[in-house]
């Protein structure tokens, strides 16, 4: 979005969350240097959890504004919608009035399996509406996991800071592979840093822990050692901190897939040393996980993978559980813990 020129609709999709993050900021400013705070009007789920009310927004199109020479009109989250509303949000495009800025946001970093025949054929008729009226479609793919390493170095230099390459690597093994939180990060390492700053593995190790990634990866080495106790603090202790179950979820499935790959080869005969370097974490983390795996069997790493898989379906509207109970019944599940058990 350059700003010499605004567009008149913008769909911005991907699961890079930082890239697009960063793309709403530039969005957000230009919109409030032209018409003050606010002048951005989102029509997101007033909860943040649900579909933006496309209803409002096509409606919004037509309203005249007094102040603003431009209006600008958010909707985030496409990807929570169904294919007649997308559609309906396509029929409403040739009628935008030329003072109106469309932004619409579909983020897919936690899509699982493939769109629908209709969606598709919904998303493509949106596509080619916001092409037809002059607009921009732009897409940003998160690197791969081997590659994010690289990245924060590159971010980093940017910023006038030197991150080494083991710590970015400790980095996206502590802090998981989402863009934005690694952005986030290396936000606060600069600022720690401070200009033409460098940042080692020792430093990294002092200073990334925030008490929610602690807590997450808490309960993700609790559910592998069955010690349903630790796991049930770390949960309680993350909701009573305002997070989500995502943090749990991504963590969790994360570390129950190396374990199992972990327990395979140790069946299999591979070497203690050998099963630890083939791991994709720090070989520090790594020795700790081999170490919890001792008792464990790739059958009881099954149960608790099953068990988050779930607890991510009830996160999606799977069920109507709070996060407490999702949190409690899948952490009875996946360390075994019987009817009757406290």
């Amino acid at each position: 979005m350059a700003r010499s020129e605004i567009k008149p609709a913008y769909l911005i999709s991907g699961d890079d969350e930082a890239k697009i993050d960063a793309a709403l900021a530039r969005l957000r400013d230009r919109a409030e240097r032209e018409g003050g705070p606010g002048a951005l009007e989102s029509f997101g789920a007033p909860d943040g959890q649900g579909a933006p009310d496309i209803e409002a927004l096509v409606a919004a199109m037509s309203t005249m504004s007094l102040t603003a020479s431009r209006r600008y009109l958010l909707a985030d989250r496409l990807e929570r919608l169904d294919a007649p509303r997308i559609s309906a949000l396509a029929d409403a495009l040739p009628s935008r009035p030329p003072d109106v800025t469309i932004v619409l946001i579909e983020r897919r970093g936690g899509a699982s399996g493939r769109p629908s025949r209709a969606r598709s054929r919904a998303l493509g008729e949106l596509t080619n509406g916001i092409e037809s009226a002059g607009g921009e479609v732009i897409s940003y793919s998160a690197p791969k996991a081997r590659d994010l390493p690289n990245r924060l170095v590159a971010m980093a230099r940017r910023k006038g800071l030197e991150l080494a390459p083991e710590a970015a690597r400790m980095l996206v093994d502590r802090m998981g592979e989402s863009t934005l939180r690694l952005s986030n990060e290396l936000e606060r390492l600069a600022l720690w840093a401070g200009a033409e700053g460098r940042v080692s593995l020792a430093d990294l190790e002092d200073m990334v822990a925030d008490t929610s990634e602690e807590a997450a990866w808490t309960v993700s080495d609790a559910l592998i050692a069955r010690d349903r106790r630790g796991a049930m603090r770390g949960s309680e202790r993350l909701l009573t901190q305002g997070q989500s179950v995502t943090p749990i979820v991504y963590q969790a499935a994360k570390r129950l897939r190396e374990a199992h790959a972990a327990l395979l080869d140790i069946e299999a005969g591979v070497a203690q040393r050998e099963v630890e370097s083939s791991l994709p974490m720090h070989p520090y983390a790594a020795k700790l996980l081999v170490r919890r795996l001792r008792g464990r069997s790739p059958a009881e790493i099954r149960v608790a993978t099953c068990a988050v898989a779930d607890l991510e379906w009830w996160s999606r509207g799977g069920s109507d559980y709070p996060d407490d109970v999702a949190l409690s019944l899948t952490v009875r599940r996946a360390t075994g813990a019987g009817a009757g058990e406290d």
